[in-house]
């Protein structure tokens, strides 16, 4: 024992040496190391990565093009069998009296920006469309709030994840507008993934049109 303080001490000598010469290399590495983090959290890495690259992230791949050939088409029926409430129920949905906006949803930090866009949208054409959020992923203290504080707005759950891969929601969000009788009325494009906020917003405008002021 009376050998090891020594060593340690020594080690100890040693590894504060080295910080000391080598601190500007670990303060540029923890700001490479935040940074990543926040843009990751933020939903900015992929737009990032298409300014560094010079891809247009608006021009789909030849994968996205076969990602999107799986995509039900607009005018079919649509079964949203399989769907459950938190409480694992199954969900009797479309609804009957009005259109169903489906949005698929996973977690990230900051996501409430972009729900409330959707939210404002089922809020303005609340005579006419209910939101139904269906959450991917294990929530999280961030959405159970949300879940529970949002009013007007359905959550649901798709545990086996079978109307997920029926209505081909591989890029989240998406969001799928359904007719009483099921009948698809419109699907949000495969790139939205990459869309901030603001782009929802037009894009919802757009979509209002479809539904009627």
């Amino acid at each position: 024992m009376p050998q090891e303080a020594p060593k340690l001490g020594s080690k100890l000598a040693r590894w504060r040496a080295w910080v000391k010469e080598n601190w500007q290399v670990l303060l540029f590495w923890f700001a490479c190391a935040f940074a990543g983090w926040y843009l990751g959290a933020k939903g900015y890495g992929m737009a990032l990565y298409f300014r560094l690259t010079g891809i247009d992230p608006e021009e789909w791949t030849p994968l996205m093009r076969l990602t999107a050939q799986k995509d039900p088409k607009v005018g079919t029926i649509v079964s949203l069998e399989g769907l459950t409430d938190w409480q694992g129920r199954p969900m009797k949905l479309p609804f009957h009296d009005k259109m169903t906006a489906l949005l698929f949803f996973c977690a990230h930090c900051g996501m409430e920006e972009k729900l409330q866009v959707f939210q404002d949208f089922a809020q303005r054409h609340a005579d006419k469309v209910r939101m139904v959020i269906v959450f991917i992923g294990q929530p999280d203290a961030e959405v159970l709030r949300l879940s529970q504080s949002w009013t007007g707005v359905v959550w649901a759950r798709d545990p086996k994840l079978v109307v997920f891969q029926r209505l081909n929601a591989l890029h989240m969000p998406r969001l799928y507008l359904i007719a009483s009788d099921g009948t698809l009325r419109y699907l949000s494009p495969l790139v939205g993934y990459l869309w901030d906020a603001d782009r929802w917003a037009k894009e919802l405008e757009r979509v209002s049109k479809r539904v009627g002021r």
